[in-house]
């Protein structure tokens, strides 16, 4: 095996970890929520969302700080680790979301035939209140590619400045942002989201998830193997 099947082999097996564990915990919230409407004959919304998310999150966040040195050490060069985790983190994604939204699906078809009285919320409700499962599953998948964006950039960073210069960045970036929530003019933005396209809106939030990931290359091709001291 050479150092391009090995490092994708190590951050596949990693991604197949954290699919199967937070696959099976929203599965698990899944019999739960059931459980709960079948026995106590209630009607009430909840969401399965918040797992799935949490494992693109984890993935990104784990992946790059535990397996980056341990590929590199393995002969694989920063370039090459970077592009494979690029690759499997997208199918970590679609992975996710398509899986997330095959239990919608189902549970939609409970719905729609009386046997279920739980509604699942999805964040594509905001474009349409009437199920459309491509819609739906486009909004999840956006979304999914922020949430990686974010993760794997927000890591990055930690790696590169350390964690008391990120955290200086950190909360100096969200002042910036609090101050001007506050001092604007709220009702300007709540008419703006109001008549905005939010099928594009969204498709621009998973753009920017896009490019908040390729935004990490040029920090890690040169990326020292080992995170800055806490002090740095």
């Amino acid at each position: 095996m050479n150092a391009t099947k090995g490092t994708n082999r190590l951050i596949l097996d990693d991604m197949r970890w954290y699919l199967m564990i937070f696959s099976s915990i929203t599965l698990m919230l899944t019999v739960v929520y059931l459980a709960i409407g079948f026995i106590f004959d209630v009607t009430y919304t909840t969401q399965l969302f918040g797992p799935m998310y949490g494992g693109i999150c984890a993935f990104a966040v784990a992946g790059i700080i535990t397996l980056f040195p341990v590929a590199i050490g393995m002969g694989s060069t920063r370039i090459q680790f970077m592009k494979s985790f690029y690759i499997i983190s997208i199918w970590m994604v679609v992975g996710t979301i398509t899986i997330l939204n095959i239990i919608y699906f189902i549970m939609h078809l409970l719905h729609k035939y009386g046997t279920l009285g739980v509604t699942f919320y999805q964040p594509g409700m905001l474009y349409s209140s009437e199920y459309h499962f491509f819609s739906y599953l486009w909004f999840d998948l956006m979304i999914g590619f922020l949430v990686l964006g974010l993760s794997i950039f927000s890591t990055v960073c930690w790696i590169r400045l350390g964690m008391r210069n990120f955290f200086v960045l950190f909360f100096g970036v969200s002042l910036i942002v609090t101050l001007v929530i506050v001092l604007s003019d709220l009702s300007m933005w709540v008419q703006w989201f109001t008549n905005v396209n939010l099928f594009a809106l969204v498709t621009a939030l998973g753009a920017i998830g896009g490019a908040l990931l390729l935004s990490t290359y040029p920090m890690m091709k040169n990326a020292p193997l080992t995170m800055k001291g806490r002090k740095d």
